[in-house]
Order: structure tokens, then C-alpha cells, then sequence
């Protein structure tokens, strides 16, 4: 909704879609994942506690993917 326009804010989405304010704050940053941990969710290789609970709770999601390999457990 960003890149199209049809919304500018986390507010708007959230409108939008009749979701909470807080649930699209949250869930905007997965899209910043590395591909590779992406892929790994995907193929259901991701570690056993990773849940989409925990991505959503995370107090901070580093941009660098080696960063966030680490901090989800993911081997180097």
C-alpha cells in the first residue's frame, strides 16, 4: 500500500485493512527479512522457536541481515 499510493501511513493501512494500529507497526518490518531467512521460513527450516508471534514482538529487527541471522538464531 505504501509503494502503490493507496496509503501513506501505518494509520491508513491500518483503516484500510480494519486492523490494529499497533498489529501494522508490528508487522511492517518482516518485510526488511534477508531473503535467505525468508526462504528458510518458507522451506519450514526456520529455528523451532522462531514464530511469526516472535518476529512481530521483536523490539527491533536489525537492518543487516548477518545481524539478524544471529539474533534469530540462524547458524552464520
Amino acid at each position: 500500500m505504501f509503494t502503490d499510493g493507496q496509503a501513506c501511513t501505518v494509520r491508513k493501512i491500518a483503516e484500510i485493512e480494519k486492523v490494529d494500529e499497533g498489529d501494522v507497526s508490528r508487522s511492517i518490518k518482516l518485510a526488511f527479512l534477508a531473503p535467505d531467512i525468508v526462504g528458510a521460513i518458507l522451506d519450514g527450516k526456520q529455528p523451532v522457536d522462531l514464530t511469526a508471534e516472535k518476529l512481530k514482538r521483536l523490539p527491533r529487527l536489525p537492518i543487516n541481515w548477518q545481524e539478524q541471522k544471529s539474533l534469530l538464531g540462524f547458524s552464520n
